[in-house]
C-alpha cells in the first residue's frame, strides 16, 4: 500500500463504520499494534522468506513471462551489487556492521545483497532473494559483500538450472576466488575489471596489444538527436593472475564518444568466460555488462526514492528486525512488478494513472475514506468510467 499509517487510518474507519480494508484485504481480525508486529517479526531471520522469492520466480520462468529477459542464447542476467540500509551512530544490534573513523565515532549499519534479473530490452527488474553482510559465527573478520555474494551463490546457484544465469558485477567482484566460485557452480560471468585493480592483466593485454593481437570494432550509432560512436577492443585467452596457470578468460571494453565534439561519454572493461569469437558476440556481451546499471536506476534507486523508503528505519530490533522488515519491502516490489506483467486490470489502471507514485496515492486515499469487501471490488472501483465525473455536491 506504500503507506506507512494505513492499520491506523483502517482503525479510523472502523471506528465510523464497523469495519475496515484491513480485515477484507488482508484477513487481519484485530489491527495489531506497531509494538506487537515488532516484537514478533525481530525473531524470524529474513531467509525464512527466501522461499516466496524463489516460488515466484518459479512460476514467471513456467509461465514463460523471462522469457523478454533472455540474452546471449537463452541466458538470463543476474545483477549482484551491495547497498546500505541502515546507519546509526547509537543504535546497534549484534547483526550491525562496526565502523570506527579516524576519529573515533563508531557507525553502525546494515548491508546487504539485492540480486535482481536484468535485460538490455526490459525496463523493469525482477527480485531475488537478498543476501545480508552481517558478522558470521566463527569469524573474526567482518563480513563483507564478497564472501556475502558467495553464500548467496552456494545458496541459490541451483534455483537456475535453466535457463543458465550470467552473474554480472562491479570491479569488487572480478577476482580469482569469486571467479572460481562462480565457475564450480556451473555459472557465467561478466564482470567489471579496472586497470588500477588488475595491473598485471592490463600489462598482459598492453603487450598483446604491441603485437597487434588485441581486437578493435568501430561502430556509429544515432542517440536522440546526436551520433556516438563505439569503440570495441577484445583479446580472447587472457589469464585472470596474468600467469598461464591462472584462469584463462576473455577481455572487453567499450569507449563511447560524441561524434561532434570527441566527448568521451562513456568507458569501462569486462572479464567473462562467454565466447568472444565475433563482433556479435563482442557487442552483445558489452550490452549485456551494460545493463548492470538497472540494478541501480531501477532497483536500488526506485526503493529509496519511489514510495518504498528503503534507508528508512522501520524498526531496528534486537535480532532480525530491520533485515526482515527490508525482505518483506523487496517481497512488495517484487509483486507489484509480477502485477505489471501478468495482471490485465493492473496493468491498465497504472497506464491510466501514469505514475507509480501517483495510483499509490489513490490507494492510500481510497482505503483511508472507502470500505471495499475486496480487492477485485476495490480494482473495479478504479477503473469504474460510470463514476460521476462532476464535483460532490453538499445535498444537505
Amino acid at each position: 500500500m506504500q503507506s506507512s499509517s494505513f492499520l491506523e487510518y483502517q482503525r479510523q474507519l472502523q471506528s465510523r463504520h464497523g469495519q475496515d480494508n484491513a480485515q477484507s484485504l488482508f484477513g487481519l481480525t484485530k489491527i495489531p499494534s506497531v509494538e506487537q508486529i515488532r516484537n514478533i517479526l525481530d525473531p524470524l531471520p529474513a531467509s525464512g522468506l527466501s522461499s516466496v522469492f524463489i516460488s515466484n520466480y518459479q512460476q514467471l520462468e513456467e509461465q514463460k513471462y523471462l522469457r523478454g529477459f533472455e540474452v546471449l542464447g537463452k541466458h538470463l542476467l543476474v545483477a549482484l551489487d551491495g547497498t546500505q540500509y541502515y546507519s546509526s551512530h547509537e543504535v546497534s544490534c549484534p547483526c550491525c556492521s562496526i565502523r570506527t573513523h579516524h576519529n573515533g565515532q563508531v557507525t553502525y549499519s546494515h548491508k546487504a545483497i539485492l540480486p535482481v534479473v536484468v535485460s538490455p530490452s526490459q525496463s523493469s527488474v525482477i527480485s531475488l532473494p537478498p543476501e545480508f553482510i552481517y558478522p558470521q559465527d566463527g569469524h573474526d573478520k567482518q563480513d563483507c559483500e564478497q564472501a556475502a555474494a558467495k553464500r548467496w551463490i552456494a545458496a541459490h546457484g541451483q534455483m537456475f538450472a535453466q535457463p543458465e544465469v550470467i552473474l554480472l558485477g562491479d570491479d569488487l567482484y572480478s577476482r580469482l576466488p569469486m571467479c572460481e566460485t562462480v565457475l564450480a557452480q556451473g555459472m557465467r560471468f561478466i564482470f567489471v575489471c579496472l586497470p588500477e585493480s588488475h595491473p598485471v592483466l592490463y600489462d598482459w593485454i598492453d603487450f598483446n596489444q604491441a603485437k597487434g593481437q588485441v581486437k578493435t570494432i568501430e561502430k556509429t550509432r544515432t542517440q536522440g538527436k546526436e551520433t556516438v560512436q563505439y569503440q570495441y577492443r577484445y583479446l580472447t585467452d587472457v589469464p585472470l593472475g596474468g600467469t598461464p596457470s591462472d584462469i584463462v578468460l576473455n577481455w572487453c571494453e567499450v569507449t563511447v564518444t560524441r561524434q561532434r565534439d570527441g566527448k568521451r561519454l562513456y568507458h569501462n572493461s569486462w572479464i567473462t568466460p562467454l565466447d568472444l569469437n565475433t563482433p556479435q558476440q563482442v557487442i552483445a556481451v558489452v550490452d549485456a555488462a551494460r545493463s548492470r546499471w538497472k540494478t541501480e536506476n531501477e532497483n536500488h534507486n526506485v526503493l529509496k526514492t519511489k514510495g518504498y523508503h528503503l534507508e528508512h528505519n522501520f524498526g531496528h530490533g534486537k535480532q532480525h528486525l530491520a533485515s526482515f522488515l527490508l525482505t518483506l519491502n523487496l517481497l512488495a516490489f517484487l509483486f507489484h512488478t509480477i502485477l505489471g506483467y501478468v495482471d490485465e486490470r493492473y496493468q491498465q489502471i497504472r497506464q491510466i494513472r501514469g505514475t507509480r507514485k501517483g495510483f499509490f496515492q489513490d490507494m492510500v486515499a481510497l482505503t483511508k475514506y472507502l470500505w471495499f469487501e475486496s480487492w477485485t471490488a476495490l480494482i473495479e472501483f478504479m477503473l469504474d468510467d460510470t463514476k460521476p465525473a462532476g464535483p460532490i455536491r453538499n445535498t444537505s
